[in-house]
C-alpha cells in the first residue's frame, strides 16, 4: 500500500479524529461520580447510589469507557485522536502523553491538554521506563508489525507497567455470521484481525503478562454489519442500534463478542 493509498483511507473527516470529550454535568456528572468512585477514585460528588447498583452501572460504562486503576500517574495514549479519552483522564488527575499520526488530529489533542508526540509509534521518541500506564484502543489492527509495536511501548513502561489494549475480534459470532460485510473489517485502514488466542500470544510475545481477557458487549458492530448486508450503509437506525446491542451483551456472555480487550503488566 502506497503512502498516498494510505493517507486516502485517513481523511480529514475520519471520525477518530473529532471525537470529544466534555465532563458531565447535574446529575449526569453524579451519576459518573458515583461510577467513578467505584473505581477507586476519590469523588466528592458522587450520588448516594447503593453499592451493587454503583459497580453493576461502572462495569456497563466499562464497554465503552475504562479508565486505568487509581493512584493517577504518567500515562502514554497510542493512537490518541482528538484527545477525548486522554483529557478525561487528565481530569482524573493523570499527565497523559499521546502519539498521534495525524497532525491536524494531534493538534485537536494538544488543545485538549495532551502532550502529544506527532508520528507513528515506531517513528517517535519514548522515554524508556517512564510511564505508569499505556493504553492501546483499536490501534494493533492499524499496524503492520503489532508485536514490533507493543514491544516499543513495553520500553516506555515502567516496571509492572499496566497496558490496555482493545481490538475487534475477529473470532467472534458477528464476524462469522457476516463475512465480508463484517463492520469491523473496515478495509483498508485495518491490516489485520485479532482472535483471543492470537492477541493474547501478541501480548505474551511482547513480554507483557497478561492478567485478564475481556470480551467487551459492542452493538455497534452488530447493527452496521446488518446494515451492510442489506446494502443500506452505515446503520441510521435506532431500533437496529438497541437489537445490536441486545445480541452484544449476549455475545460477550457466552465469550463471542464483537471487541476483545486485554489488561497485562510489563
Amino acid at each position: 500500500m502506497t503512502a498516498s493509498e494510505l493517507a486516502a483511507a485517513y481523511p480529514a473527516h475520519y471520525a477518530c479524529y473529532h471525537l470529544q470529550g466534555r465532563p458531565a454535568r447535574g446529575w449526569r456528572g453524579q451519576l459518573a461520580a458515583s461510577m467513578l468512585k467505584t473505581m477507586g477514585y476519590r469523588q466528592e460528588k458522587a450520588a448516594a447510589l447503593p453499592g451493587f447498583l454503583a459497580r453493576m452501572l461502572a462495569r456497563v460504562r466499562g464497554w465503552t469507557w475504562l479508565p486505568p486503576p487509581p493512584p493517577p500517574g504518567r500515562l502514554l495514549d497510542v493512537g490518541c485522536g482528538s484527545g477525548a479519552y486522554g483529557a478525561s483522564l487528565i481530569r482524573l488527575g493523570w499527565r497523559v502523553d499521546g502519539v498521534e499520526p495525524d497532525a491536524e488530529a494531534a493538534r485537536r489533542a494538544q488543545e485538549a491538554g495532551l502532550n502529544v508526540k506527532v508520528g507513528g509509534i515506531m517513528e517517535v521518541d519514548l522515554p524508556p521506563a517512564h510511564y505508569n500506564a499505556a493504553t492501546m484502543w483499536h490501534v494493533l489492527e492499524h499496524l503492520d508489525e503489532p508485536v514490533a509495536a507493543l514491544k516499543r511501548v513495553r520500553s516506555a513502561l515502567k516496571p509492572n507497567g499496566l497496558l490496555m489494549v482493545e481490538t475487534p475480534n475477529w473470532g467472534g459470532w458477528t464476524a462469522r455470521l457476516m463475512g465480508r460485510y463484517w463492520y469491523h473489517l473496515d478495509l483498508p485502514r485495518h491490516r489485520l484481525h485479532f482472535t483471543t488466542h492470537s492477541l493474547r500470544l501478541a501480548v505474551i510475545e511482547a513480554g507483557f503478562r497478561v492478567e485478564r481477557l475481556e470480551h467487551i458487549p459492542n452493538g455497534v458492530g452488530p447493527a452496521n454489519s446488518v446494515a451492510y448486508r442489506l446494502k443500506r450503509g452505515p446503520n441510521r437506525s435506532h431500533l437496529l442500534l438497541i437489537l445490536g446491542w441486545v445480541f452484544g451483551v449476549f455475545a460477550a456472555a457466552f465469550g463471542q463478542s464483537d471487541v476483545i480487550r486485554v489488561i497485562a503488566r510489563k
